[in-house]
């Protein structure tokens, strides 16, 4: 079967007669298949590369909890990461199926964003019309943010295409009511709110659609029953959620993570530059009959980043990966005022000036962002060691008996390091933690409980493989000083091999 032509009728457009904003069914049931071309290229540009950066911190804690037990996971969430319960029993399950490589931990992030891809072009054909709908899912695919979050073992992308599924159902049912349709949407937004509550801000621009561009009370009525039910779920992980704020407090909101925000949210300051332009260009071209569909998608762009911040001292969300759902509202006001600007220079008669304006949007955004696409996946994206290549030599050289132990240059341990070595070595021989009294799964906490006493816990080891990312000219340098004696007066460094900001130093105990 052969997708229909993107074309327009150069007749007048109702919205212009009524005034308001209708759903663009005219286009055809058949234009839907529009949207197999974002999805391909958003699924393509995350598949590209996709194991070429390291896991890093977050993503490591992923592997850690999918790797616990059930009263393992229940202690840990009753203490901290309550907000991404959900993700962790998604991911359990998936790669209870698929297994826990870099690969299989990241896919799904790769299969969400396609989709949501898919359904941006969707939610733009039913707002406006197909050629809206097709540039808003290639801008949204081409953004770096987006690559980004697509290869990443977190709960974003998710989130992402959770909210864009409810408002794609949403306006389904607006369309169309039906109970299954309205039921459907309640369900989503339970997901919703179980994956990360923040993402829940986006039926407030549900809200405005309805109060602006819906006629009658029954639709109303329908989505106060939907949403009020489906908080009745969401409630209880609000509130418990909010308790584990602390966890987060190290967020900032001043001047600096402020610019922070805005070049994270889309992944480079001038995509974020261009994209509110072209936001700012759909309201002047709105006119009356578009003006409620583009106050809605500003509602959902903008107020979520604007309450972040407002509530800053409360839960400590102002980050942009947070607010990752708000980016297909970016694309969609992008992609009309590309479109609406097009169409008004030539009153709508000539297509060839939308393929014009996309020729020239898409190609300046995608060269504009390769950079950030290649930044994306290196490790330079996350600033982190590469553990995972000193774990790799750790597993060639360990033998029975052996020890590790960690140095960060700062007086402790470093849990991101511990955590790359438990999943390196998952499946080989694991030198036993030399400093550890109770590993991280068993405290119900993300951290593992070290020796009070190093001396009894080190035993009689004879060999220590030290990871040590302090930077220092001298290895043993910077760990706490009753561990840093200890080791200086038993231990001889035999062996030093160095990785990027990393090095792996073997320790031999001395001669009696």
């Amino acid at each position: 079967m052969t997708a229909p032509a993107i074309q327009w009728t150069g007749q007048a457009d109702p919205a212009e007669v009524t005034g308001h904003a209708v759903p663009r069914r005219a286009a055809g049931r058949g234009g839907g298949w529009w949207a197999l071309l974002p999805t391909v290229v958003a699924l393509g540009l995350g598949w590209w590369r996709l194991d070429a950066r390291d896991l890093w911190n977050d993503e490591l804690v992923t592997w850690h909890v999918t790797s616990l037990s059930v009263e393992q996971f229940r202690m840990l969430v009753g203490n901290i990461d309550l907000v991404h319960a959900g993700y962790y029993v998604i991911m359990s399950v998936l790669t209870t199926l698929t297994g826990d490589s870099t690969t299989a931990l990241r896919l799904p992030s790769v299969l969400a964003v396609g989709l949501t891809a898919g359904l941006v072009t969707l939610i733009g054909r039913r707002l406006f019309d197909t050629p809206v709908g097709v540039l808003a899912g290639l801008v949204f695919a081409l953004l770096p943010t987006v690559s980004r979050y697509a290869q990443e073992a977190r709960s974003y992308a998710l989130v992402t295409l959770a909210a864009v599924a409810a408002t794609w159902l949403f306006l389904r049912a607006v369309d169309r009511p039906t109970r299954g349709r309205w039921w459907a949407y309640g369900v989503l937004l339970v997901l919703v709110g179980w994956l990360h509550f923040v993402a829940l801000l986006v039926v407030v621009a549900h809200l405005f659609h309805l109060w602006r561009s819906v006629p009658g009370e029954e639709p109303r009525w329908r989505w106060a029953a939907s949403t009020g039910i489906a908080g009745l779920f969401v409630l209880p992980v609000l509130i418990l959620g909010s308790r584990q704020s602390g966890q987060i407090s190290w967020v900032e909101n001043d001047g600096d993570a402020v610019l922070r925000f805005l070049a994270n949210l889309t992944g480079t300051t001038a995509a974020l530059a261009l994209v509110a332009a072209l936001s700012v260009l759909a309201v002047v071209v709105a006119g009356r009959q578009w003006r409620n569909t583009v106050l809605m998608l500003l509602i959902w762009a903008v107020l979520p980043p604007v309450a972040g911040y407002l509530t800053f001292s409360v839960v400590h969300l102002f980050l942009a990966r947070y607010f990752l759902f708000t980016v297909p509202a970016w694309a969609l006001l992008a992609a009309f005022a590309v479109c609406r600007t097009a169409r008004l220079a030539t009153r709508g008669r000539v297509p060839a000036a939308w393929l014009a304006g996309a020729l020239m949007l898409l190609p300046v955004l995608a060269w504009q962002t390769l950079p950030a696409q290649e930044r994306v996946r290196s490790n330079e994206a996350d600033g982190q060691p590469r553990y995972l290549d000193a774990v790799r030599y750790l597993g060639k050289q360990v033998k029975p008996g052996d020890g590790v132990a960690y140095n960060d240059g700062f007086g402790g341990s470093s849990d991101v390091a511990r955590k790359a070595t438990d999943y390196g070595l998952r499946d080989q021989l694991h030198p036993r933690d030399v400093f550890v009294a109770v590993p991280a799964r068993q405290t119900g906490w993300l951290t593992a409980r070290e020796c009070r006493e190093p001396l009894p816990c080190l035993g009689d080891t004879r060999r220590i493989w030290l990871v040590e990312t302090g930077h220092l000219n001298d290895p043993l340098a910077g760990l706490p000083p009753a561990r840093e004696a200890l080791l200086r007066q038993r231990f001889l460094i035999r062996h030093v091999e160095r990785f990027d900001r990393v090095r792996v130093v073997l320790l031999e105990r001395k001669p009696a």
